[in-house]
């Protein structure tokens, strides 16, 4: 239960709130000839670049038994996250409310060997009919999750031993801050961070313990010189037309991405057979 004066937000309301000052307002939208917000699947598949000794890795393994084990990755993309959790790992449960990221997790874990089960939809929409794990894990997701108690909440309760979260320190669009300055003369936000988020754990009384560590490797898709400016445009909301000025004034202006991320982890709180504990 989250307490505090009636007066006084709590760190739940700070998160919020700090959150909601990254919408992009009716101007910019209605310039976008696609999605924003839009990820492309490549940008999470699995490839020769996985970092198996991540801290978020590692810290997910320590509480996985040493023989099996099954993992829940919420948010799952194509399965980056999860895949160096196997082995241990021999089941991998993924969700993700974007379809072709689910058919993208299920071609890795097909050349894995493990088995895996997929979850189609919004979490915590889809909690009540996603199995119960050893561990559960989400990666790269909070910053898009303004109610992030009911999310947190739910993600405890699918986890018997476990719950490990790996997030930028940052708000991972502040790398764009100084173009939607440039393009759109839009002031951008700067929170929240990852300490505001331990703080939201730490008033729902889950006990995390956190660690700041370099970010892993990104996608051979991601690292590619030649996806910035169709990934720039989306981000921006700029038509095609505009690619020549945007390459140009990328080179000059590159974005200063987040080049470290939190794990932060605390203990599950679903019973062993699998049902949450009231």
């Amino acid at each position: 239960m989250i307490e505090g004066a009636a007066d006084e937000p709590t760190a739940a309301d700070r998160w919020r709130d700090a959150l909601t000052a990254w919408s992009l307002p009716e101007r910019v939208l209605e310039a976008a000839t696609e999605s924003p917000f839009r990820h492309d699947v490549a940008r999470f598949a699995v490839d020769d670049t996985i970092e198996r000794e991540s801290t978020s890795a590692r810290w997910a393994r320590e509480v996985l038994p040493p023989r099996g084990g099954t993992v829940l990755d919420v948010g799952c993309g194509g399965g980056r996250s999860v895949a160096p959790l196997i082995p241990p790992a021999t089941e991998v449960i993924g969700v993700d409310r974007t379809g072709a990221m689910l058919d993208e997790f299920v071609d890795a874990a097909t050349r894995a060997g493990v088995a895996r089960r997929t979850v189609h939809g919004d979490w915590p929409d889809v909690m009540a009919t996603t199995p119960t794990a050893d561990v559960a894990i989400c990666h790269h997701v909070l910053f898009d999750v303004a109610d992030v108690v009911p999310f947190l909440i739910a993600l405890t309760a699918r986890a018997r031993l476990a719950v490990v979260v790996e997030l930028p320190v940052r708000h991972p669009m502040t790398a764009w801050s100084e173009a939607f300055e440039h393009f759109w003369e839009l002031d951008r936000p700067d929170g929240p961070t990852h300490l505001d988020l331990v703080a939201v754990l730490r008033e729902l009384g889950l006990d995390p313990e956190y660690t700041v560590s370099p970010r892993r490797p990104l996608s051979r898709f991601g690292a590619d010189p030649d996806n910035l400016v169709p990934v720039a445009r989306r981000r921006l909301a700029l038509p095609a037309d505009r690619d020549g000025e945007l390459a140009h004034w990328l080179a000059e202006h590159p974005p200063a991405f987040v080049a470290e991320v939190a794990t932060i982890r605390w203990p599950g709180a679903a019973d062993p057979v699998g049902h949450p504990i009231a």
